[in-house]
Order: structure tokens, then sequence, then C-alpha cells
């Protein structure tokens, strides 16, 4: 049986969370608290295991998210998060994976 590419999911820190709010082009897309988000954020991790998924958390830093985004040329908005952690879950699953030689 074949390894699947993990689902990222954009994870944020406590308290980071204002910090990317204030960051984001869309933040009307997330919560206004870290309470709310996480429990919302939990959920959603956990149907998506529920569903067979293998989730990983990405965690997304004020920092290195607007550099990243400012060296894409691209808005801080839902799209560019879901890229980032797309894109480091898809580093971290190349990592983990034996090279096929």
């Amino acid at each position: 049986m074949k390894s699947r590419v993990p689902v990222a999911l954009p994870w944020y820190e406590r308290g980071d969370f204002q910090a990317l709010r204030a960051l984001f082009s869309d933040p009307e897309k997330l919560p206004g608290d870290f309470a709310a988000w996480l429990s919302h954020a939990e959920i959603v991790e956990r149907q998506l295991q529920a569903t067979g998924f293998t989730v990983v958390r990405i965690l997304i830093r004020p920092t290195a998210f607007s550099a990243w985004c400012r060296e894409r040329g691209i808005l801080a908005d839902q799209r560019a998060r879901l890229s980032f952690a797309n894109e480091a879950a898809r580093a971290l699953y190349a990592q983990e994976r034996p090279s096929d030689g």
C-alpha cells in the first residue's frame, strides 16, 4: 500500500495569533480569538483523521510567513496559508520517504 502525502493543516501558536491576524489580508476568515480558532481547528483535524487522512500541523510564524509571501509576491491570505502549509508538508513527506532510487 502506497503512503499518501499528509493533509497539511495551518497551525498557529497562541502568542502569534493576533500578530498573524494583523498580517493576514483576510483576518475575517479566522475567529477573533485564539481559543475559538483552536477549538475549530481541532474539530477539523479530528474530522480529517476520522476519514482516514494523516494530518500534519504546519506552524505558521509571522516573520517566516511574511517573508515567504513577500518572496512570491502574493497576499498573506487563506490561499497563501494553505499553499505555505502544503509546501511544508510535501517537504516533510519527501524527507521521511526513502528514495525510490
